[in-house]
C-alpha cells in the first residue's frame, strides 16, 4: 500500500504535457460503464460538464444541458437539491464560502449557496427526462437517503460522493446499493477514499470512478496536484478522472496526458455572475472548441506501444545505389554506395554495414539499385 498524502497539501506539480512518456500504465485497470458509454483505458476520454453551482432555475439549467449537448459532451453533472435539502444540510446557517470573481474576491453564506440550487421533485424529472431526450448522461450528487432513492428511480447514469461526504459511509451504502456506476470524489484523505472504496466493493458495486477533485473557487495552481493522477492510477484498479476548478481548459489538457479518462468542467452562461463557481467556468460559446481539443488530445495518445514496424511511407526513405560503375568481383567500400529514394527499390540503407567487403557479381553500372543478387554471399 502506498503511503497516503494529502492531494490538497500543496505540493509543487512541475507538470507538463511533455512528461507522457512517464506514465506508469495500469494495464489491469477496469473500465466502467456509464450509460451506453465506456469510461476507462482505450476508451475516448468522457466529458462532462457541471452546471451544478451555475445555474438559477430550471430554464437555467436546461440551456446549459443543451449547450453540453450540441458541443458532444458525453454528461452533465448536479447536486441535486430539493426545497428543505439547505435547511437539512445546514445545521449552522452562518458558514460562508469565499471565492473569485471577476471583480475579485468574495463571501457568500453557503446556505444561500445551496438554496440557489434546489428545484422541486417535478422539476428535477423535467431536467433529467430533458438530459436523455438529447442523449446526454445526467449524473448528479446525493446529500440525503431519499434523494438518492429518488435518483436512482429517475435511472439516472451514476451518483457522486462530493468531498464532504467521502467518510460518510451510510449515505455511499446507499449510493452502493443502487448498483448504479459511483464517482468518489478523493481530494481528502486516502483512508477515506479506500473505506468509500470498500463500502461500494462489499456491495458488489465495482462500477467506481476516481476522480481526483482539487480544492478551491478557483483552485489555486500550487494546490492542483495533477501528479496525484498517476498516482491514483498506480494504487487503484479503477478509471481515473479529474474534475477542473481552475479558469480555461489547460488542466484537462495535462490531466489526460496524465492518465485522466474522465473529465468535469463546470460551466456558465456568464463568468462576470458574482456567485461561486462561475468565474473558473467555461462560458457557453467555449465548450465545443474544448471538447474538439480533448478528443484530438485523447485520440492522439494511442496505447504507449513502441512501434515494432515503421509506419513512414516507403517513398520517404532511401535505397542503396551504386555510386560509380562497379566492376564483376571489385569488393564493396562505403565510397560506391548512394542512397536514393524510394526504400523499396533496391537494399535497405538500414543494411547498409552488410553489404560492405562483399564482391559483385556482375557489372553494375553508376545509379543502379543494389539488389542482393548482384552481390556474393
Amino acid at each position: 500500500m502506498h503511503n497516503s498524502p494529502n492531494f490538497s497539501s500543496g505540493q509543487s506539480t512541475n507538470t507538463s504535457i511533455f512528461l507522457i512518456n512517464e506514465i506508469v500504465l495500469n494495464k489491469s485497470m477496469k473500465s466502467v460503464k456509464i450509460g451506453n458509454k465506456m469510461v476507462g483505458p482505450g476508451n475516448p476520454c468522457f466529458i462532462s460538464f457541471e452546471p451544478s453551482a451555475t445555474y438559477s432555475d430550471l430554464d437555467s439549467a436546461k440551456k446549459m444541458v443543451e449547450a453540453a449537448a450540441m458541443a458532444g459532451a458525453d454528461a452533465v453533472k448536479f447536486q441535486t437539491f430539493i426545497p428543505g435539502d439547505a435547511d437539512r444540510m445546514m445545521g449552522k446557517k452562518d458558514i460562508t464560502i469565499e471565492f473569485t470573481t471577476a471583480t475579485g474576491k468574495k463571501q457568500e453564506l453557503v446556505y444561500d449557496a445551496l438554496k440557489r440550487r434546489e428545484l422541486t421533485k417535478d422539476e428535477w424529472k423535467e431536467l433529467v427526462s430533458f438530459s436523455n431526450s438529447l442523449n446526454v448522461k445526467f449524473i448528479s450528487s446525493a446529500y440525503f437517503p431519499e434523494t438518492v432513492q429518488f435518483l436512482a428511480d429517475l435511472k439516472v447514469d451514476a451518483i457522486k460522493v462530493s468531498k464532504g461526504d467521502i467518510n460518510n459511509v451510510l449515505l455511499i451504502d446507499y449510493m452502493a446499493k443502487t448498483q448504479l456506476p459511483i464517482i468518489l470524489d478523493a481530494r481528502e484523505k486516502l483512508d477515506d477514499v479506500d473505506r468509500a472504496v470498500h463500502v461500494c466493493e462489499n456491495n458488489n458495486n465495482r462500477d467506481i470512478v476516481i476522480m481526483h477533485c482539487p480544492s478551491g473557487y478557483p483552485a489555486k495552481n500550487s494546490e492542483i496536484n495533477l501528479n496525484a493522477i498517476k498516482f491514483l492510477q498506480q494504487k487503484y484498479d479503477y478509471p481515473i478522472a479529474f474534475a477542473d476548478h481552475s479558469p480555461g481548459g489547460i488542466m484537462n489538457y495535462v490531466a489526460i496526458g496524465l492518465g485522466a479518462v474522465m473529465l468535469e468542467k463546470t460551466i456558465t452562461v456568464d463568468t462576470k455572475i458574482e456567485h461561486v463557481e462561475h468565474f473558473m467556468s467555461l462560458e457557453l460559446s467555449e465548450l465545443k472548441s474544448f471538447v474538439n481539443n480533448i478528443h484530438a488530445i485523447s485520440e492522439s495518445m494511442g496505447d504507449g506501444n513502441v512501434l515494432t514496424k515503421s509506419r513512414v511511407e516507403e517513398s520517404a526513405r532511401r535505397s542503396l545505389v551504386a555510386k560509380v560503375d562497379i566492376k564483376t568481383g571489385q569488393t564493396i567500400t562505403k565510397e560506391m554506395i548512394d542512397f536514393w529514394r524510394p526504400g523499396d527499390a533496391g537494399i535497405s540503407c538500414s543494411e547498409s554495414f552488410e553489404i560492405l567487403n562483399k564482391k559483385a557479381k556482375i557489372d553494375v553500372s553508376k545509379g543502379t539499385f543494389l539488389k542482393w543478387d548482384m552481390l556474393s554471399t
